[in-house]
């Protein structure tokens, strides 16, 4: 991150941060809770351990970034989507969960970019049955069309045809 550190609150964040990669697990929950607080300006200081190799760095900032539960971090968790750690792209699920009706078109999207990607389905499948439970979806969205294709063997070109026509149908 080149993020210079200008005021106090900036070192305040990189301390936090800094914590946030201790071994001691209640330094960390203290931390992840100040940053929740902080709210979306801690955001932008947790997108450097979203990529560290190291698995609770990434665990503690995505869950960090979930509590903050803000809008702007649909992309952090479409692309969190993909880790390689299922308890990490649990969480991503989760928040896009949390945003409700906010995630339907960027999943939607993100379906037609990446349809081949096993851990993207799994993920898609699991906010979508949520959503419908929780009856976040229009009532008009062919929600049971979408989970049979993405758990069907034939799925790659079925979803990229779905998630095309209820885009289209978004628009209108």
């Amino acid at each position: 991150m080149d993020k210079s550190l200008n005021t106090p609150e900036d070192l305040e964040m990189k301390q936090l941060i800094g914590t946030l990669c201790s071994n001691n697990g209640q330094e960390r929950q203290k931390a992840r809770s100040a940053l929740v607080e902080k709210g979306n300006k801690s955001i932008d200081f947790l997108m450097e351990l979203l990529n560290s190799p190291k698995h609770i760095y990434r665990w503690e900032a995505i869950k960090t970034i979930e509590e903050i539960n803000a809008p702007q971090s649909i992309p952090i968790f479409l692309d969190a989507l993909e880790d390689e750690k299922s308890d990490i792209r649990w969480i991503a699920a989760e928040g896009l969960i949390n945003m409700g009706k906010l995630s339907v078109e960027p999943l939607l999207k993100r379906l037609l970019e990446k349809s081949e990607v096993v851990f993207v389905l799994e993920g898609a499948h699991h906010v979508f049955i949520d959503l419908k439970k929780n009856k976040m979806l229009p009532d008009d969205f062919p929600i049971d069309k979408l989970l049979f294709a993405l758990k069907d063997t034939g799925w790659e070109e079925n979803i990229k045809s779905i998630a095309h026509e209820l885009l289209e149908n978004s628009k209108s």
